[in-house]
């Protein structure tokens, strides 16, 4: 199963949400469990459960295409972590893609970013059954409830992930049950 988690935003750390997923997601799979790709190093230390690869977002969409049908005969889970302006080689991943995590925080610019990307998902002719919205960073201080966001989004929110301000325990069990809902999807 391939899942690219996106996010339009670059300041947002796509790749850390999808470590932390693939940790959530390693007990969940067959060995050899779970890799993460994406288009530049992960800063954050992964268990002997989940590897690295990096695919380049320079390269042309059929090599990234080729890298993740490579990987597919390799791993039972791949999570694609990409962010930044839609590009042919993000389109690539998505193509490829089981499940497409649309990720936005409660900015009003991620929010836009999001309803754009969403359209656009829309246009290919990507079904509600493979695109999804996670919230990412939403607390009881934020400028947005999660009900609010699916509102302007016109679109069911998949999951909630709190932020980095969150307790250790509470983000853990937040990603497991991502983790979990998505093993069920499959």
């Amino acid at each position: 199963m391939v899942i690219t988690l996106f996010a339009d935003r670059r300041t947002l750390d796509i790749a850390d949400i999808a470590g932390r997923l693939a940790l959530a997601l390693a007990p969940r799979v067959p060995t050899p469990g779970v890799v993460v790709a994406t288009p530049r190093a992960l800063a954050q230390q992964l268990s002997d459960d989940v590897s690295r690869v990096i695919i380049a977002d320079g390269g042309r969409p059929a090599e990234v295409t080729q890298a993740l049908q490579q990987l597919v005969t390799q791993y039972p889970v791949i999570l694609v972590a990409w962010s930044g302006a839609p590009d042919e080689q993000m389109l690539a991943a998505c193509d490829a893609s089981d499940r497409v995590l649309i990720v936005s925080d409660p900015s009003v610019a991620s929010l836009r970013a999001t309803q754009r990307a969403l359209k656009l998902c829309t246009s290919l002719g990507y079904g509600i059954d493979k695109v999804s919205v996670v919230l990412h960073g939403f607390a009881d201080d934020a400028p947005l409830a999660p009900g609010e966001a699916a509102g302007v989004l016109r679109r069911e929110i998949f999951w909630v992930l709190p932020g980095g301000g969150a307790a250790g325990e509470v983000r853990r069990s937040s990603y497991a049950g991502l983790a979990e809902r998505l093993s069920a999807r499959t």
